[in-house]
């Protein structure tokens, strides 16, 4: 069972929920960027198949959940949504943890993986259907970002994350229900505002190539049902890495939603082949 807690970083009041086994190895879990994304509605159903051996602990970033919502303009939306992880991780001293993200979490967590200051706490990196940044499709991104809070666009969204066909009504209420916190749709949506004195211009990505940095052993998951992110993703992500598994499940964008069973069993499997080695 997880337990909310609550923790002030500066002026940044943030939530994160912590459970599992306090002896075992600790798994920090980085939830999903789209409206509704929070900790439980991400990894609550994973958290049961890990809980029994593992310490979990699942941060909530800037504008989702519980977390203060605050935007910073002028920087890309990973920059200070990890200073702020940067921050939590210190309060908390932990180190020597495994990481797992889904989506834009995944992509925080590789991008953890390859700056000096958080690097060093990191056992391993695992990115469930997260890029860093590219190789997201077209319509995908279009849709998402057409997001009035309403069950139906609720739905609209899991429909992108989960597999074809799929129809999850609990999950679809909660991602509504975070969606309505005061703050979350406004935090989402504030990005979009450009001055007309600077034409938007498009976003130099630096990932992949960034990757060759990481010396953190990496683990991508990949949905084989997934129409988030173009086909191949993972193989264009691990020729950077040094230190890298690429595992593929039957699924789509969100397996940890979808096939919590499946996901946790990929978890583990990784987590032992680290320890054993």
């Amino acid at each position: 069972m997880l337990r909310e807690h609550h923790v002030k970083l500066g002026p940044v009041r943030t939530r994160y929920f912590e459970g599992g086994d306090p002896s075992g190895p600790t798994v920090v879990l980085v939830h999903e960027g789209s409206f509704g994304g929070d900790a439980p509605n991400t990894f609550g159903r994973l958290v049961a198949h890990l809980e029994a051996d593992y310490h979990l602990v699942l941060p909530e970033m800037l504008g989702f959940g519980g977390t203060d919502k605050a935007v910073f303009f002028g920087e890309n939306p990973y920059e200070p949504r990890l200073r702020h992880l940067d921050a939590f991780l210190d309060a908390l001293d932990l180190r020597n943890a495994h990481f797992v993200g889904n989506s834009f979490g995944g992509g925080m967590v590789l991008r953890l993986s390859i700056r000096e200051d958080t690097a060093w706490r990191m056992r391993s990196a695992t990115s469930i259907s997260g890029t860093g940044g590219p190789f997201r499709t077209p319509d995908a991104l279009k849709d998402m970002a057409e997001y009035v809070p309403s069950i139906e666009d609720a739905r609209r969204i899991d429909g992108w994350i989960l597999p074809p066909g799929a129809d999850d009504a609990d999950h679809a209420e909660a991602r509504l229900e975070s969606s309505l916190r005061p703050g979350q749709w406004e935090s989402m949506m504030a990005p979009t505002l450009r001055s007309p004195a600077q034409p938007e211009k498009a976003r130099p990505w630096d990932f992949p190539a960034a990757l060759s940095r990481s010396v953190v052993p990496t683990l991508l998951v990949a949905g084989t049902l997934d129409r988030m992110l173009e086909k191949g993703w993972e193989n264009k992500l691990s020729k950077r890495l040094k230190d890298v598994r690429v595992e593929h499940l039957e699924a789509g964008h969100s397996p940890n939603i979808s096939h919590p069973v499946e996901t946790a069993g990929l978890l583990r499997d990784f987590f032992d082949h680290i320890a054993n080695r």
